[in-house]
């Protein structure tokens, strides 16, 4: 029943897995991390690495980051880099 569960959530959640594709490309990449990190507030942020995503033809909603930020922020699934999350406690 568990593991059923389980796929269920995998199944109906593919945004996770794009989100964390893009946070493991930023974490490879210095460079976008530090033009991420030039954001001064949350709407340039998310706008950002929206952009990021996109030009990567990753695909998830404002919408979706948006419940990994706060699921995250609850302690729960963590899909987004450490370093990211930093970002994102200095602008949400």
């Amino acid at each position: 029943m568990l593991e059923k569960a389980m796929q269920r959530d995998a199944e109906s959640r593919i945004f996770e897995k794009e989100i964390k594709k893009l946070g493991e490309i930023l974490m490879a990449d210095p460079a976008l991390l530090g033009k991420l990190d030039t954001t001064p507030d949350k709407s340039a942020f998310i706008d950002m690495y929206m952009a990021m995503a996109k030009e990567r033809g990753l695909k998830f909603t404002r919408d979706d980051l948006l419940i990994a930020v706060q699921e995250q922020k609850q302690g729960q699934d963590w899909i987004l880099p450490k370093k990211v999350i930093r970002m994102i406690a200095d602008r949400f």
